[in-house]
């Protein structure tokens, strides 16, 4: 009973709160004792190296695209009138793919080619010469041009009466007005008095003009007339406004009627009319005089002989018709859109009767080209790939059970930040063509940068580093003994190549 009593309060002693942390402390030191001194030797792994097969790779997501991808657009906007293919299509380089409405364009070409082919005749007819018909229809028109220049003359003869008589008018009825309503003893009548003797004055000095062009109606008398006028008419205008904007003033406003003030109106009006009239007649007279010098020297050019002079002109007229029809036809094109290459249309994007805008996408188009992965390789294993290095492809749609194969065909030089990354985008295009592929699909790339036979290799985390030199661990009988070595490529599986140090069979410590 002494025994189980002391046991128990040995056991007490150990759970109490007070000392509990000493032995679980105690414990932990024993066991740390243990493991160090007394658990034996662990157990050593190792492998023997054999040369074999070395691929050094880097692997890489990739999309597939078309060697050429383009999409076509209309230079200008316009109504779609005419689509001759749909998606899926095979084009060959140089098909009307869609148009736009041209009807007016087409008219145009056509009244081009129409006067091309007239320039052409008269040049013809120029080195055959002109014949009496020709010479006389020359001459008709001469004396057609002439009358209607005469009769623009006589024409403005009467222009020039009814103006001096809107002239005459005006002065009377300011006259009137001044003389009934306005006293010169205010600003107003001072006013309205200086600009009815202006009026009176232009009416005076005008008439003279007139008289000598009615007696002796000559291209010159007309024009002087024509021009002394057109001034006085201006003059007269803006004195009836002075006149008129006085009756709304002062007094006036309320002491002169309405029909009064209606009646000078009226004469701006005239006054108006009969400038704007003349102003007509002046450039009728300008026009038909340009036409008749034009109907003289066209008179002139038939009763004349050729000269290489004259042909060059007709030449030159020629050309320009010429190049205005190319410049119809290179608007064509532009509301046309023609495929650039041979290709396979993705998608028309136009309806027929929709107004479509310029330069937004209406067909699309890929070569026929087979397909090519576009991948961006990260800058740290840019310096491992070059062109021409082969890669096996696996894609999402398939699976990584479906294999194909593909070579390098080009690395951008320049960079392309990708997430903060500079990569560099590279191109590889597929062995050969296989219908299965469609452009877009996601790709997985494994390019393999190098490959050699005969070589060994162990994992790279076995190589230490001490003194500038790399050694591993190389078991010889039953010693392990640090072995200085020599190292090349390292894999992307990580194992790393050996160049010297090692031989077939060698025993390398791994752990």
């Amino acid at each position: 009973m002494k025994i189980l009593s002391k046991i128990n309060h040995f056991k007490n002693l150990i759970f109490k709160k007070k000392y509990r942390w000493y032995w679980v402390f105690a414990v932990v030191v024993v066991i740390i004792i243990w493991f160090i001194f007394f658990r034996g030797d662990a157990e050593v792994e190792t492998i023997v190296v054999h040369p074999g097969e070395f691929l050094q790779q880097i692997s890489v997501s990739g999309k597939l695209i078309a060697t050429e991808d383009i999409d076509l657009s209309f230079e200008q906007s316009g109504q779609i009138r005419s689509i001759y293919v749909k998606g899926g299509d095979s084009v060959k380089q140089g098909k009307l793919l869609a148009g736009q409405d041209i009807s007016q364009l087409s008219a145009q070409l056509s009244e081009t080619r129409a006067g091309i082919s007239l320039q052409e005749a008269k040049l013809n007819q120029l080195l055959a010469g002109s014949s009496s018909e020709d010479i006389l229809i020359a001459e008709d028109k001469v004396s057609s041009a002439q009358q209607d220049l005469d009769n623009a003359y006589s024409n403005s003869l009467e222009v020039l009466n009814s103006a001096y008589f809107a002239i005459y008018n005006a002065n009377s009825s300011a006259f009137s007005v001044q003389s009934n309503y306005f006293s010169t003893a205010d600003q107003y009548g001072i006013k309205v008095f200086i600009s009815r003797q202006k009026i009176e004055s232009t009416l005076l000095a005008v008439k003279p003009y007139i008289d000598i062009a009615k007696l002796t109606p000559t291209d010159s008398s007309i024009n002087e007339a024509n021009n002394k006028v057109i001034d006085s008419l201006n003059v007269v205008y803006n004195e009836l406004g002075v006149i008129r904007e006085q009756c709304d003033l002062g007094v006036y406003f309320a002491t002169i009627p309405s029909a009064t003030k209606t009646t000078l109106d009226t004469h701006k009006t005239n006054i108006n009319t009969a400038l704007t009239n003349l102003k007509s007649s002046i450039q009728d007279i300008s026009s038909y005089k340009i036409d008749l010098q034009k109907s003289k020297n066209e008179l002139s050019l038939v009763k004349a002989p050729a000269r290489p002079s004259d042909i060059g002109v007709y030449q030159a007229q020629i050309d320009q018709a010429k190049a205005s029809e190319q410049n119809i036809l290179a608007q064509l094109r532009k509301r046309q859109i023609y495929s650039p290459i041979d290709g396979v249309i993705t998608n028309v994007n136009v309806k027929l009767g929709s107004i479509f805008g310029a330069n937004n996408t209406a067909v699309s188009i890929i070569s026929a080209d087979p397909l090519e992965i576009e991948s961006y390789v990260p800058e740290i294993y840019v310096s491992l790939i070059s062109v021409n290095d082969p890669a096996e492809i696996t894609l999402d749609a398939y699976g990584e059970q479906t294999k194909f194969q593909a070579r390098v065909v080009s690395i951008d030089p320049a960079e392309t930040i990708k997430d903060g990354v500079a990569t560099y985008r590279t191109k590889l295009q597929f062995d050969g063509l296989d219908e299965r592929l469609r452009s877009g699909m996601s790709a997985n790339v494994v390019v393999l940068t190098e490959k050699k036979e005969n070589v060994i290799s162990v994992p790279q985390g076995v190589v230490k580093l001490q003194g500038g030199k790399k050694f591993v661990m190389v078991q010889s009988g039953k010693d392990v003994v640090e072995r200085e070595i020599k190292t090349g490529l390292v894999s992307s599986l990580g194992q790393i190549e050996i160049t010297s140090g090692l031989v077939d069979g060698d025993i390398v410590i791994i752990k």
